[in-house]
């Protein structure tokens, strides 16, 4: 009997990773992912607050506005003239009498002279300070320029009676308050030509008897044509107890060539 003896041999290969390597690549991984989801969130929140904030800009046009306030001035009363005068009191001589027992006194050649100084006249103003507010405010609205803007810098409007092509659309108009008491606080409006059509508000600071303010206001996107409407109102919330409300309005008109 013949005994065959089989040999079988097994080959075992190891790998050898290093633990610690494999931890940081583990962890790389994860901080992109995360950077990933955040760069994701950052898209989606600017893609909802700010890109429709730039086409609502480009639709319906830029405004820039500015005021300057002027309080009411002082009433001054016609200057009142003060007279003084000085006056000098002649010597008057003594009387001389023909009676030889009395002695005759003579007075001196210069003593008997009577001097004149004219008046003088001292000019004093008098202010007379305003009344106390009483009664009711009255606001009016007066708008005292057309023209255009260079740029949408409020201190670049010129007065014209058109806007050129290629510049901004603008106006200057004035609020006062010509009534007895202050107004408190109060809103106005006003409609642009622009493309498409633009009516906007804003709010004004008080205004005492007397004040005033004016308003630069400079506007894009102004719509092409002839005697196109600007208007304003102020108080159109009727906030103002006014004693007239039939002047809170004016309108002008102007060409525009853009």
């Amino acid at each position: 009997m013949v005994h065959i003896t089989h040999s079988m041999e097994i080959t075992t290969t190891t790998t050898d990773q290093n633990p610690r390597r494999q931890a940081v690549v583990s962890a790389l991984a994860i901080v992109g992912f995360i950077v990933l989801i955040l760069l994701g969130i950052g898209l989606a929140i600017y893609a909802a607050r700010y890109v429709p904030v730039a086409f609502e800009r480009m639709g319906t046009g830029a405004v820039s506005l500015s005021s300057i306030f002027t309080p009411a001035e002082e009433e001054a009363e016609p200057e009142v003239d003060v007279v003084v005068t000085e006056t000098t009191i002649p010597f008057e001589p003594v009387a001389t009498t023909t009676d030889s027992s009395v002695p005759t006194y003579t007075p001196p050649a210069t003593g008997n002279t009577t001097t004149y100084v004219p008046p003088t006249t001292i000019t004093v103003p008098v202010t007379i300070p305003p009344p106390a507010p009483y009664g009711r405010a009255d606001l009016t609205v007066d708008i005292t320029a057309v023209g255009y803007c260079t740029r949408t810098d409020p201190d670049s409007f010129r007065r014209s009676n058109d806007v050129p092509d290629g510049e901004y659309g603008g106006f200057q108009f004035r609020v006062t308050n010509i009534g007895t008491n202050n107004s408190g606080s109060w809103d106005f409006t006003y409609d642009l030509p622009t493309s498409p059509a633009l009516e906007r508000s804003a709010r004004g600071k008080e205004l005492g008897p007397g004040d005033r303010v004016d308003y630069t206001l400079c506007f894009t996107e102004a719509r092409s044509g002839n005697n196109r409407t600007i208007r304003v109102e102020v108080d159109s919330d009727d906030d103002v107890n006014e004693s007239n409300e039939n002047n809170n309005s004016d309108s002008a008109q102007i060409d525009i060539d853009n």
